[in-house]
């Protein structure tokens, strides 16, 4: 007798209208099935016994798995033979006839399998294939297939020809027959592969035994490929693991973690690494000498030095152009860190603020895709790594830099909470501190997120409703404490102006605007020129009038875009037109020209640019526009950060120093700044970290020697003099 044991997976109108052909092909052999139910959600149960009841039916405690679910059912099988045979197949013909005479007058035959036919009835070109070993995998299940496709071919023995019986090495697992006792014998299948390779491994066993392994030409099912594992979300990783699995079980922990980092290099990883690498490039190229260093970096340098040499852990972090409000301490924090790591030489923070640009363009590519499409998520990643703006900023060793990595998580978390993942809102408000840290501007950002809020409570939405509850609350208030912890105990002995008073201002700031136009540092006029200047150095460097364009036309096809779908509050591409257009409007309002506050519109900005490009792209007819647009954005781009690259800011500086440590001889000195700007505390603090690093510190007491630093015209003047 055979036993037919079937693993079912959500697969149920598949799974009957196989059984349907197994009793329809009247097997004169004698046989019974065996379902086993690996479907945790639903139970087929009653449909299945009420059309076929003599099915022995068996409900696995929870989704085993196909080699795991196959040994349940080999259980209660009582056949001198097992038949494994997938749910999304259909028996042709006397093909268990056959494959039973086959197997059972071969005593050195130890599986046998069919071949396996599409719905036009042609057989399958890849089928069994010889064993997999190192060799093989480098060439069959790596990128390597499509470069040197032939030992993929021999492999998989896409050269037979499907007319006559083949001996081979691995047969499908779709279906196969193996005696009873040798299965046993072999003690089932490795239940340590959940899916996947499990068939490799059991026919492996098979061979070292002696045994030999067929597939019948004259015996023929048809398979309808993928209809359980399409219901398998994760089954690429599943796959990964199984993979691994195998080669650990038969080469060893090594060889297996080699092949396996090989394996994985797919294109998917290529364009990850060729993204960053183009990023990181255009960002520390030449930096030793282009690197931008002003006073206010300085600050922070200095900062951070003295927490290394002292212990002394600031609370705060620079004053802001109110001196009563301080940025947060979190970047002087960061740069203590390289600081320590490169032994305080300045340029490490250059290369801690690069990392951080090329990992928000791998954002700009990952979360793009994820929200977007891969198209989109392509076209911001290239264009995040190229713009003029971003990469000023990103060879900045300075607080505002890092913002724009965790604005895209931003986004991104916003867009999964409104979707129904309340984990995400606690995750929002310690992104909002971390960015409240790194500079105060960065609060217009919690006003979007208090919108939406009070939307979702209005409108009853879950995803507004169920974050009360204690839970969310606890976890919520720990993610906003945490990163704030330092400004907290700050304010307890500075009458609570960093966070009170700053609150009650940024509320009364804009009305005051409305109001009492006196009240702006800038006229509107100015703003506008500002935000202007901005989206050139952001979208299209070598042209204002350009970048203007292609700003204004990307917002307007995202506005329609969004209107398209008539107003989806969860919709990815809703909620990036309203955080575009709030912060946007947010830094209009607040009437200072000051680049620090651009980089929390970065990646939206390129969003809106690279959804237009993708629109274009798909239009029919304007495909090519499309990607003569993109590449001339890349080039012109690329070209003006040619500009920055090359430049002498760091040199310049250092030139200076030295000019200081030659005028002082070695001598005690004092310096002092001269000219615009020079009443700021922080005018000469880089010059400053730079004399200390060169082991030549100005003094801190009074001496007669004083070294007179002047930034003027783009030159710095250094001057003595001595009172003696």
């Amino acid at each position: 007798m055979i036993s037919i044991i079937i693993v079912n997976y959500k697969v149920k109108d598949e799974l009957l209208k196989c059984l349907k052909s197994i009793y329809s092909s009247k097997p004169k052999v004698k046989f019974e099935v065996v379902v086993v139910d690996n479907d945790e959600s639903k139970k087929i149960e009653k449909p299945l016994l009420n059309e076929f009841p003599k099915v022995v039916y068996i409900k696995s405690p929870k989704n085993l798995g196909f080699g795991a679910g196959n040994n349940l059912g080999a259980q209660y099988a009582k056949g001198e033979y097992l038949f494994f045979l997938n749910p999304d197949t259909k028996i042709i013909g006397n093909t268990i006839d056959g494959l039973y005479r086959f197997i059972s007058n071969s005593k050195n035959t130890g599986i046998v399998a069919p071949l396996l036919i599409d719905k036009e009835g042609r057989p399958f070109k890849r089928q069994g294939s010889r064993k997999l070993d190192i060799f093989n995998a480098i060439f069959s299940l790596s990128f390597f297939e499509k470069i040197f496709p032939k030992p993929a071919k021999d492999f998989y023995l896409e050269n037979w020809n499907k007319k006559t019986s083949k001996a081979v090495d691995v047969v499908p697992g779709t279906c196969f027959m193996i005696s009873t006792e040798l299965f046993k014998k072999l003690g089932g299948f490795d239940e340590s592969f959940f899916l996947y390779f499990e068939e490799n491994d059991l026919c492996n066993r098979v061979k070292r035994l002696g045994y030999n392994i067929y597939i019948l030409s004259n015996s023929k099912i048809y398979h309808e490929i993928g209809a359980s594992t399409k219901k398998i979300s994760d089954s690429t990783k599943i796959f990964n693991k199984s993979r691994y699995i195998y080669f650990k079980k038969y080469y060893g922990l090594p060889q297996a973690l080699l092949l396996e980092s090989f394996l994985r290099l797919n294109r998917y990883y290529v364009y990850i690494v060729l993204l960053f690498l183009f990023a990181f490039f255009l960002r520390v190229y030449n930096i030793s000498q282009s690197m931008p260093f002003i006073g206010d970096q300085g600050w922070f340098y200095l900062s951070a030095r003295d927490i290394l040499l002292t212990g002394k852990v600031p609370l705060v972090g620079i004053t802001s152009s109110h001196t009563w409000l301080h940025q947060g301490p979190l970047w002087t924090y960061m740069l203590a860190g390289v600081l320590f790591v490169f032994k305080y030489n300045p340029i490490s923070g250059a290369y801690l603020t690069a990392l951080f640009g090329g990992l928000t363009a791998l954002l700009m590519y990952k979360l793009g895709t994820l929200m977007f499409s891969k198209k989109t998520g392509v076209i911001a990643g290239l264009i995040y790594s190229c713009c003029p703006l971003v990469v000023i900023f990103d060879r900045m060793p300075y607080h505002p830099t890092p913002i724009p990595f965790f604005v895209v998580l931003y986004i991104y978390l916003i867009y999964k909470w409104v979707n129904g993942n309340i984990r995400s809102f606690p995750a929002i408000l310690f992104l909002l501190a971390i960015l409240y840290n790194l500079e105060l501007a960065t609060f217009i950002l919690f006003f979007p997120l208090l919108i939406l809020l009070i939307y979702g409570l209005i409108r009853k939405r879950l995803w507004a409703k169920n974050l009360f509850n204690r839970k969310t609350a606890v976890f919520s208030l720990i993610s906003i404490i945490v990163p704030m912890l330092p400004v907290i105990i700050y304010d307890f002995s500075n009458k609570f102006h960093q966070t009170i008073v700053f609150f009650l201002w940024v509320f009364y700031k804009p009305f005051n605007i409305l109001i009492n136009k006196s009240a702006q540092s800038v006229n509107v006029t100015e703003m506008i020129k500002f935000l202007l200047l901005a989206i050139q150095r952001l979208v299209f460097g070598p042209s204002l009038i350009v970048a203007v364009l292609l700003f204004i036309s990307s917002f307007f096809v995202l506005f329609y875009l969004v209107f398209k779908q008539r107003i989806q509050i969860g919709e990815s591409r809703f909620i990036l037109l309203f955080l575009l257009t709030f912060s946007t409007c947010g830094i209009l309002m607040s009437g200072t020209p000051s680049d620090a506050y651009l980089p929390m519109i970065f990646p939206s900005t390129i969003f809106t640019i690279s959804i237009f490009i993708e629109f274009i792209i798909n239009k029919r007819g304007t495909k090519y526009l499309g990607i003569l647009i993109f590449t001339i954005v890349i080039i012109g781009n690329v070209y003006s950060v040619k500009n920055i690259i090359f430049g002498y800011d760091f040199d310049y500086r250092m030139q200076a120093v030295n000019k200081v440590i030659n005028l002082t001889k070695g001598a005690q000195y004092n310096l002092l700044g001269k000219g615009v700007n020079s009443q700021y505390e922080s005018y000469t603090m880089n010059y400053e970290y730079l004399l200390w690093w060169k082991g030549y510190p100005p003094s801190k007491t009074n001496q007669k020697t004083k070294i007179i630093i002047e930034e003027k015209n783009g030159q710095i003047l250094v001057s003595k003099n001595s009172n003696q």
